[in-house]
């Protein structure tokens, strides 16, 4: 008895257990039928008699299908297999990439001039308790005099640059003479810091052509500023920062001198100010980052 005769008689079994008579002697020909074909295809191949079995076995009522044995049942045939085709190669954006965000758009750089000095000190001490580095433009002279101050400035992380070496107004000096305040000073800074300043600062802001040639040829960028204290003449603290928070824009860079007693007073109310307006005080290298020797900057490009 083959696969498919063997579940015709279970089928019959399980039939007069849960269907009525009548019910039986109408299935008793398709079940004869389907025997008899299953016999018929005998000859056939093995997938020609499962398909007559399952087409069959579909016709039966569904207590019937429900009380054939599982290893009874026809197989279900397996679904044709397609090769998956390759996936396509990930194609390059045609899109510009959009601009990081400016880092320092909210950023005013401080800056402090003249030093250093005793007072430089306790400006240092302000500027670490209030995590903001900031700038400072020396004289040579006061770089030797002061070695110790300039390696805490370096240690730091602030921006050092260069003063000239003795304040001359530089454009009333000769060529040798702008070479000669120029090197004195970076040979100072370097004496003391390691560092070779990337900036310099002329004395009263004055400069012309020669000077931002002799700071070209040393890798010098000049900076100005647009926001000055008159700390110098004053000597008031509160008009100090009053002055420093209500022109600083972003991008501003403010004039202070650390040489006074009041500007470093002024400095937490100054940091605090500009905070407040969600202004972010910092030094010069971090708001400029790549400052292109020669050119002048009195704010952020």
């Amino acid at each position: 008895m083959n696969r498919v005769s063997r579940a015709v008689a279970a089928a019959l079994c399980c039939l007069a257990l849960v269907v009525p008579t009548a019910e039986i002697q109408a299935s008793a020909s398709s079940f004869d039928a389907l025997s008899s074909g299953a016999s018929d295809l005998g000859v056939r191949s093995s997938q020609a008699v499962n398909n007559a079995w399952r087409q069959g076995f579909n016709a039966l009522p569904p207590q019937v299908r429900n009380a054939i044995p599982n290893e009874l049942r026809p197989y279900e045939p397996a679904l044709p297999s397609y090769p998956v085709p390759p996936a396509e190669p990930e194609r390059e954006s045609t899109q510009e990439p959009k601009p990081a965000p400016d880092s320092c758009a909210n950023c005013v750089a401080l800056t402090f001039d003249d030093g250093p000095a005793p007072e430089t000190e306790r400006l240092l001490d302000i500027l670490d308790k209030k995590n903001v580095k900031a700038s400072f433009f020396v004289m040579g002279n006061n770089a030797r005099k002061y070695p110790a101050t300039m390696q805490r400035i370096r240690n730091g992380g602030h921006t050092i640059g260069n003063h000239t070496a003795d304040h001359r107004e530089l454009p009333r000096l000769s060529h040798n003479g702008i070479n000669h305040q120029l090197d004195r000073a970076n040979a100072a800074i370097n004496d003391t810091t390691g560092q070779s300043p990337r900036w310099l600062r002329p004395p009263y802001g004055e400069y012309d052509a020669r000077v931002t040639a002799a700071a070209q040829s040393r890798g010098m960028a000049v900076a100005l500023w647009n926001v000055d204290t008159l700390d110098w003449k004053h000597r008031n603290a509160t008009k100090t920062c009053a002055v420093a928070v209500q022109n600083s824009r972003p991008g501003s860079v403010v004039l202070m001198h650390d040489i006074h007693g009041p500007t470093v007073d002024a400095v937490p109310c100054v940091i605090d100010g500009l905070r407040a307006k969600g202004l972010r005080p910092v030094s010069l290298d971090q708001m400029i980052t790549s400052p292109q020797a020669g050119r002048v900057y009195s704010q952020h490009p």
